[in-house]
């Protein structure tokens, strides 16, 4: 009974505990806090490029990004050139700031305007601006590209900086003034401009990093100044190579059966203003269907041999001494079957084949079937070069109507053929085989021999001598014929050259073909 008469006087120096401590806990104890919404802010420059003198006035815009429900931002937004302040304008009933002035000197400014925020908007800034003041009096405008070499590259390494400045309609004739290079917001140099426009800087002060370049032309009494666009360089660890990344497209995701798709492989590497050079492979799966070669960053590959169905397509970057390798995502290309009938298709892998004379090489035959196609397919080749052959294991395949590939191996061979006598040394332009000749010689030889023998049995022993010297003058003037006529002399050789061999599969209804590249060398 004690305890509950003297709870509410407990309670009642708890609050007022409570109430002397609120000074010093602050108002979080009892309020709770209004997050600010995101801003946005626009900065723009009116002039840009301006003359030396002239007035400039630069205008800020902040507005909420989203969920404003019309407020209007309050507060003030701060103008910078790079982290030099130039002036702080209050916002308007629209949520404007301006600031105008009439002062700046001739250069290159990069101009940046801060928002402070206010209880229902957050603080932002905007996006770079460069302004360009310059003597006034010219009346061509031109502009300005920057190339760096090399890009990317090592720490340590010198870096060639080369600007240009240019007109609207191309090259401009006796520029003068001079080109500034910046590092972000850092001057770098000041080089001059030579006749035709260039002005280049070297460095290897670059530590491990990536930077953002740019060139200003200062102009002169004729052109008016203008500033390339922001380069970025890479610099890497020496040894280290700039990851890239690769993508693969193609001509007509969705084609027909037999048409024509050309895939494109764009590789970017990283921030670097350089193209990553070397090959890209194209695969259908784990298969490879052919490479392209890198220009400017991209590469293709065409082909009119893909089956019906679906294809994942990847590319493959092989990488050189400055880019790493890289792998796309799975391009999928859906080849359907449109036609109406039944057909197939032939393809060879590799399309191109190399030999040296009197060795031989294999090349794959596929023939892609369509429609239902089930008939026996035959193959023969044409346009081979003399003393070649081809053959095919198996010499026929035979579609069941399921559409499914089926493959023969074609074997190349060269320096083919027996030794011949040569048909310009033969009566009659005709030719023996060396095999013939060891025949026929005996015979010859016995048909002589003995005819020599019978009229040298008639004429005694004088007879006998001269018949015998008869036969063996025979003999060697036969062996030396047959010998350089039908020896060695007559081995086949093909002749280096290149061809273009066409390989056809015929059935009973239709036929068709492809072709390969053949060296011999």
């Amino acid at each position: 009974m004690c305890l509950r008469r003297k709870a509410p006087v407990v309670i009642s120096w708890i609050g007022l505990a409570l109430v002397a401590l609120l000074p010093v806990l602050g108002s979080p104890v009892i309020a709770v806090a209004q997050g600010a919404q995101p801003s946005v802010t626009n900065l723009t420059i009116n002039p840009d490029p301006a003359t030396l003198g002239q007035t400039v006035v630069f205008s800020a815009k902040v507005a909420g990004v989203t969920g404003d429900m019309g407020l209007i931002p309050t507060g003030t937004v701060t103008f910078y050139n790079g982290s030099t302040q130039l002036a702080t304008a209050t916002l308007d009933s629209n949520g404007v700031g301006t600031f105008s002035t009439s002062s700046l000197a001739i250069g290159l400014y990069f101009i940046t305007a801060a928002y402070g925020g206010d209880s229902n908007f957050a603080s932002s800034t905007s996006s770079l601006v460069l302004l360009t003041v310059y003597q006034g009096g010219a009346n061509t405008s031109t502009s300005t590209s920057l190339t760096i070499q090399p890009d990317p590259g090592d720490m340590g390494q010198t870096f060639t900086f080369s600007a240009r400045v240019s007109g609207g309609t191309g090259a401009l004739g006796q520029v003068s003034g001079s080109m500034t290079f910046y590092n972000g917001t850092t001057q770098m140099a000041v080089m001059p401009v030579d006749n035709s426009g260039l002005a280049t800087y070297s460095s290897s002060s670059f530590d491990v990093g990536t930077y953002s370049i740019t060139a200003a032309y200062s102009g002169d009494s004729k052109y008016q100044p203008s500033n390339s666009p922001a380069v970025p360089l890479q610099v890497n660890l020496p040894g280290t190579l700039t990851p890239t990344t690769t993508t693969v497209t193609s001509s007509n995701s969705n084609s027909d059966f037999g048409s024509t798709v050309i895939f494109f492989a764009n590789v970017g590497g990283g921030i670097g203003g350089s193209h990553p050079t070397g090959t890209v492979t194209f695969l259908d799966g784990t298969t490879t269907l052919g490479t392209g070669t890198l220009l400017n960053g991209a590469a293709s590959y065409s082909t009119s041999t893909l089956s019906i169905g679906t294809h994942s397509i990847t590319a493959q970057y092989s990488g050189d001494a400055d880019f790493a390798a890289s792998t796309s995502s799975v391009f999928t290309q859906t080849v359907s079957f449109s036609s109406g009938s039944s057909t197939f298709i032939v393809n060879v892998n590799p399309s191109a084949l190399t030999l040296s004379q009197g060795s031989s090489g294999s090349i794959v035959v596929t023939v892609l079937p369509a429609g239902g196609f089930n008939q026996q397919i035959s193959f023969t080749c044409s346009g081979l070069p003399i003393y070649t052959t081809c053959s095919f294991s198996p010499a026929t395949v035979s579609p069941d109507g399921s559409n499914t590939s089926l493959t023969s191996n074609l074997t190349i061979k060269t320096n083919v053929g027996s030794s011949w006598l040569s048909p310009g040394n033969l009566p009659f332009g005709r030719s023996l085989p060396s095999e013939l000749a060891t025949i026929v010689s005996p015979v010859l030889f016995g048909v002589f021999g003995i005819g020599a023998a019978r009229r040298g049995r008639r004429r005694g022993r004088r007879g006998m001598t001269r018949a015998a010297l008869f036969l063996a003058g025979l003999c060697v003037l036969m062996s030396v014929w047959f010998v350089a006529c039908g020896g060695s002399g007559t081995k086949r050789t093909t002749p280096s050259g290149n061809s273009t061999v066409t390989v056809v599969g015929s059935s009973a209804s239709q036929g068709q073909s492809t072709t390969f590249s053949l060296t011999v060398q």
